[in-house]
């Protein structure tokens, strides 16, 4: 029974995520992988590994940062194995819900079963559900996916340990959790989350469980004091601190005003999880700000409800224990991104360990409640068909830029960065008209989005007015200064019009804006490449070849920029180092065979 059901709840989700499979790199996987360096490792040597990881300590998320270097150096740049462990993580995930619910419900209802049928349906519905699919399809969203999962199965083998008093089970939910917690800093709050796990569920409250729980209490109290003493030792430097505050300019609203809005957008999260139609899902959600606690309206009444929840799961935890740690766990899944921090106001991945007592709910509601339990399980087995066709769907739209930024527009057009993206979308997809209507209405929404006027100039660029794109771009540079793409831009309008009359300045000024980019960002191959081109039109080959090398360490299976090192190579003779480069490299091209012919 238990091995059938696995291999349903896998043949369920794979139906669900097939068309996933095939989606591209979205918005911030070109940042976070096309274009990152540090997890472009060739070899698996323990430095590159190490520097794939910590990348110079500017993202704190190493064990992921670490998958997506091993996904380069096994993959390059296929998203099929990008989109291969998502999924793997996302099946594990669900068998970890599986058996996690299966040990909750036995212990409620004493009928082993029920408790699996229902643990099953409750597994069924989370790994269909639309909702996740942003943790798993959006492949930059694997942070999330793999915390989740490595919190479910560090609260599985707490479970373990509990019931059959092994130190292995403690020591494997320890690793799990410590993954968790180098993946994504949501899972900071899963030692609390333990604690009430084993206080709900295991000790039941018991007499002196107070006094008796002085270990654990003591040991949160370090941890978490610890933890706020380094957070605070980052927050207060100077530049994190100045990039918040960036940040918070470009969002549009304040750390208070955040704040005012989050309870609005919790309790909305479970109007999502509950009827997540296609209306509702979007990569890019539009929410109306809450200015102050009287608007709109219900600023007020959300907390109120969501503080009645939290008294209610605290107060009456010993009679309703599934209920009251339902409701904690809804909450601290989503607590810490709730903070007044600068970040988007919501996000549909941010549901991924949420949504799973609200999910596990219908099938056990309907199982104890329907006096017919065989109709329970039906209506539940139906509603886990319309949510694996919804995620099928979803995955479809989201197979093309171009129709997954369509889509985001269609339900929240009143945002910039829906129009600015799918403005960048048409540009990738040669659809340069359409693009610049895009663009334009995206400036409308918000005249003082420097990204948005730099895709204006590459729009006005493509068509051939120079001069036009040459004010876009300047625009965007005297609304963001250190905005490194508008200079590599800047740089592309005056290598053209050097390429046109060498005799002018404009070959200096190209070089000049692209060294500008690369003092902004020293880890972008393209400048590099285009400062090779430089170098090469003024006669320049030693800083040519330089800089045509660095483009290659930066992302070695550009084949253009390997092509560049090895023909120079070849020419001087170096053949047996131009050869190997081109063996070595990642990417097979037609063009290699050229350059090893030349030398034999």
């Amino acid at each position: 029974m238990r091995y059938a059901g696995f291999i349903l709840l896998f043949l369920a989700v794979l139906a669900a995520y097939l068309p996933s499979f095939k989606v591209p790199f979205h918005f911030d996987d070109l940042e976070s992988i096309i274009n990152n360096a540090y997890i472009r490792i060739a070899s698996l040597a323990p430095s590159g590994l190490f520097s794939a990881a910590v990348q110079d300590f500017g993202h704190l998320r190493p064990l992921s940062n670490l998958t997506f270097a091993l996904n380069y150096y096994f993959n390059v740049l296929d998203p099929f194995g990008y989109h291969l462990v998502n999924f793997v993580l996302h099946v594990v995930s669900g068998f970890c819900v599986f058996f996690l619910l299966e040990r909750i419900f036995f212990r409620r209802s004493g009928d082993l079963g029920l408790a699996r049928l229902m643990a099953f349906l409750s597994a069924l519905l989370w790994l269909v559900h639309p909702v996740n699919l942003q943790a798993v399809s959006y492949i930059i969203q694997r942070h999330s996916s793999m915390a989740g999962c490595f919190s479910l199965l560090a609260l599985l083998f707490y479970d373990l340990g509990r019931s059959a008093k092994r130190m292995v089970y403690y020591l494997l939910a320890g690793l799990f959790m410590l993954g968790a917690m180098l993946s994504k800093e949501t899972s900071f709050v899963m030692p609390v989350v333990v604690f009430i796990y084993d206080l709900w569920f295991f000790r039941e409250f018991e007499p002196g469980w107070l006094k008796k729980s002085w270990n654990w209490l003591l040991g949160l109290v370090v941890f978490y004091a610890l933890l706020a003493l380094v957070v605070s030792l980052v927050v207060l430097r100077g530049e994190i601190a100045g990039k918040i505050s960036l940040y918070y300019s470009e969002l549009n609203f304040t750390a208070l005003e955040r704040a005012y809005t989050e309870g609005r957008v919790l309790l909305e999260y479970v109007g999502l999880i509950y009827f997540p139609t296609d209306s509702r899902l979007s990569l890019d959600h539009q929410v109306r700000v809450s200015s102050s606690l009287m608007d709109p309206v219900s600023t007020v009444p959300a907390y109120l409800v969501i503080f009645s929840l939290m008294v209610f799961a605290l107060v009456r935890a010993r009679k309703y224990p599934l209920l009251s740690f339902s409701i904690l766990w809804y909450f601290s899944q989503l607590g810490i991104e709730a903070l007044p921090l600068p970040i988007d106001l919501m996000n549909e991945h941010r549901l991924y360990l949420a949504s799973i007592p609200l999910l596990a709910a219908v099938p056990w509601m309907l199982g104890l409640r329907l006096k017919n339990w065989k109709l329970g399980v039906a209506l539940t087995l139906l509603l886990g068909l319309f949510f694996g066709i919804f995620s099928y769907e979803r995955n479809l739209v989201w197979q093309t830029p171009v129709k997954l930024w369509r889509d985001t527009i269609m339900k929240s057009p009143g945002r910039n960065r829906p129009w600015n993206n799918y403005c960048t979308s048409l540009i990738e997809a040669d659809d340069i008209y359409r693009a610049g209507y895009a663009c334009s209405y995206a400036i409308m929404v918000d005249p003082k989005k420097a990204d948005t006027h730099a895709n204006m100039g590459i729009c006005l660029f493509k068509i051939g007015n120079n001069g036009a794109a040459e004010e876009e771009f300047n625009k965007a540079i005297e609304l963001d200064p250190q905005y490194s793409v508008a200079y590599f831009n800047l740089g592309l309008v005056y290598a053209v019009r050097a390429f046109r009359n060498p005799e002018g300045k404009d070959l200096d000024l190209a070089k000049a804006n692209w060294e500008r980019a690369m003092e902004l960002k020293p880890t972008d191959a393209k400048v590099y490449y285009n400062l090779g081109a430089i170098y090469e039109k003024l006669n320049d080959p030693p800083n040519a070849l330089r800089a045509y090398q660095i483009a290659l360490s930066l992302r070695p299976e550009w084949v253009e920029a390997r092509l560049k090192v090895a023909s120079a190579w070849s020419q001087q003779g170096r053949c047996a180092e131009a050869e190997k480069l081109v063996q070595s490299s990642p990417v097979r091209d037609l063009r290699f065979q050229k350059i090893i012919d030349r030398c034999r």
